[in-house]
């Protein structure tokens, strides 16, 4: 059988033709924008030497992929009739030629969006609470700041350990050398090793003795032991006690305040020599004062 090929044929080769043509305006096209836009890159945003590698890879990419150069430029000609923004404009370009879709990079903690006039602001997400210490609860009066271990233990209504008295204003009752410490000691008047339930600080006799805390005179009174005493009750169930002082300068009931001068420093009760003894209990437990009272220790 003979085949005719007739008008058909014809139309099929210049056909192919019209494609060929139209592929290499195409490519063309890609090459001339690609140049347009390298140009744009190194002067509009002033790329580097050590980024034109980077680049070159880029627009091979573009050079191979089928971009759609003629919407890309009819956009940006648009664009460039409605804003004053030409670099803005030249970025958004960019963006369509080299990443039509969204460019979008994120980390662990941030996102950000590239592309347009100026860079979108970076959302920062919450840092997770791993690392977060944790706040400590607000003391309450008698917990512990520190433990004392001792070689023998105290009797029952004693303790060596710093407890918190609560948020009150303090005052040394009277500066001098501390001369017998609290704890177990042996006794210079009833000659046997004892508890001593307070502090003794050394003093001229006459020298004031001032109130530890706010508070109210609890008792006054003068024993055989103690001679010339008072005490002072304060908040939070505190309480403190003056002893073998030479005059007490105040009376049961009178409210006093932190640093009021109460008595003076004597030698009265068993006493050898000036200065005061001070105690400090918590509900009636006697506590090691100079845990309260630092100052005294260094004058």
């Amino acid at each position: 059988m003979q085949a005719t090929y007739g008008r058909g044929h014809g139309a099929a080769k210049r056909t192919g033709k019209g494609q060929k043509k139209e592929t290499n305006r195409r490519q063309l096209v890609q090459l001339l924008a690609c140049l347009a836009v390298f140009l744009a890159v190194f002067i509009g945003k002033g790329v580097w030497p050590s980024q034109v590698a980077r680049t070159g890879e880029q627009l091979l990419a573009v050079i191979r992929a089928n971009t759609d150069f003629r919407a890309a430029f009819a956009q940006l000609g648009q664009a460039l009739s409605e804003h004053e923004s030409v670099i803005g404009e030249l970025g958004q370009f960019c963006v369509a030629v080299f990443a039509p879709e969204e460019d979008v990079r994120q980390d662990d903690h941030a996102v950000q969006v590239m592309g347009g006039d100026e860079p979108e602001a970076t959302v920062v997400k919450p840092e997770t609470d791993e690392n977060t210490v944790p706040q400590q609860p607000a003391l309450q009066v008698g917990d512990v700041i520190q433990e004392v271990e001792l070689e023998q233990a105290l009797p029952e209504g004693y303790s060596a350990q710093w407890l918190w008295l609560g948020d009150m204003q303090t005052a040394v009752p009277v500066h001098g050398a501390v001369t017998s410490n609290f704890g177990y000691r042996d006794h210079p008047t009833i000659g046997r090793y004892a508890p001593h339930g307070g502090v003794d600080i050394a003093a001229d006799k006459g020298a004031q003795v001032l109130a530890f805390a706010d508070g109210v005179v609890d008792s006054v009174g003068e024993d055989r032991d103690f001679g010339k005493y008072l005490y002072l009750t304060h908040p939070n169930g505190v309480t403190t006690f003056y002893a073998h002082c030479s005059t007490v300068c105040v009376k049961k009931g009178e409210q006093v305040q932190v640093g009021q001068r109460v008595a003076q420093v004597g030698s009265t009760g068993k006493s050898t020599g000036p200065h005061l003894h001070f105690e400090v209990r918590l509900d009636g437990v006697r506590l090691d004062p100079l845990h309260y009272i630092e100052p005294a220790r260094q004058a």
